[in-house]
């Protein structure tokens, strides 16, 4: 017997199909969003209709209001993928109005836990200072940006970064006006690990792996990021919350965080158990851009999901490298 119905958006992505994998193994009904159904359907060639229902949404900013229909739960993965030719606009867009307007549409049709996929990102202020500094920073850390001071001609990842932070106090000030719902946001950091499918030739379907694959380069990557999570323990956050209850008086935002890593290091762990790629990394003498380090507070998270234990660093590098070999040996002429 199913547990219940959970709405999965971005089924076709990097986390949301860990996500139904997931959920299924854990005896839920899944209903997912996507913008082909085949493709999400390739993913999961043997699960049933009954079992997973893909509906298709054209757009993060299309009406999902037929798709939350009947759910006990709508989990919120899908996220706009930045890179050249993605406008500023676009990143706002799909960030913050697709994911404020989700939100209202869950909450006017009846859905009464809401889990939203965010990014540890938002604890930092604009300048990205606090990210590199020494104090311990906790759920309860925002950014300072608002939607008067977003400037969407920045950088894309800025624009990414500051779109995510005023939905995340968008979704905090919905969720304090109903207070009969309850509200989840997951924070994890940068996300590697294995991916259950790839679907297309573009480097994009790579998602977040595709930092490993840009160490195949002369010089590190130019990714500011030191902190990381395996894919499948930012997966197992998400289904934790759905059995967690509201916790009065605080805002269930959840950093999920393994550590901090270096790319010089991930270079010589690739170097070790592949050797045999050793003349494609960044060459001895380049040095990597600075990597956040800041320390994250993951009590929170300890004792509310029980998050206390996570996949091995080493693991999770060599997995993702494996899927960016796979991506070659796929697509790539190499």
């Amino acid at each position: 017997m199913s547990k219940g119905t959970i709405l999965v958006t971005g089924g076709t992505g990097f986390l949301g199909a860990h996500l139904i994998s997931q959920l299924l193994e854990k005896g839920y009904t899944v209903r997912a969003t996507a913008r082909s159904a085949s493709k999400l359907q390739s993913i999961f060639p043997k699960v049933s209709p009954e079992q997973l229902e893909v509906v298709e949404v054209p757009t993060l900013t299309s009406d999902h209001s037929a798709a939350l229909k009947g759910v006990d739960a709508l989990i919120h993965s899908a996220s706009p993928i930045f890179g050249p030719g993605v406008s500023g606009q676009e990143l706002f867009s799909g960030n913050y109005d697709g994911t404020v307007a989700l939100v209202k549409q869950a909450i006017a049709t009846g859905v009464k836990k809401i889990i939203v996929t965010g990014t540890f990102a938002t604890l930092f202020d604009s300048d990205f200072q606090s990210a590199f500094g020494t104090r311990v920073l906790t759920e309860k850390d925002y950014g300072s940006v608002t939607l008067e001071t977003i400037d969407l001609n920045k950088d894309g990842l800025q624009v990414n970064i500051e779109a995510k932070t005023v939905a995340d106090k968008k979704i905090w000030e919905l969720a304090h006006e109903h207070p009969e719902i309850d509200f989840t946001v997951v924070l994890p950091t940068l996300i590697f690990g294995p991916q259950l499918s790839l679907l297309t030739s573009s480097p994009s379907s790579l998602g977040t792996n595709g930092f490993i694959q840009m160490l195949f380069a002369p010089e590190y990557p130019p990714i500011p990021f030191g902190h990381m999570i395996d894919v499948r323990d930012v997966a197992r956050a998400h289904v934790l919350a759905l059995t967690t209850p509201p916790v009065p008086g605080r805002d269930k935002r959840f950093i999920i965080v393994n550590s901090t890593f270096q790319w010089k290091d991930v270079a010589a762990l690739i170097r070790n158990k592949r050797p045999e790629l050793a003349g494609r990394l960044p060459k001895e003498t380049s040095i990597p851009v600075p990597q956040s380090s800041a320390p994250l507070d993951t009590t929170f998270s300890e004792e509310v999901l029980g998050m206390t234990s996570y996949i091995p660093q080493e693991e999770t590098f060599l997995a993702a490298l494996d899927v960016v070999l796979e991506w070659e040996s796929k697509f790539s002429d190499k």
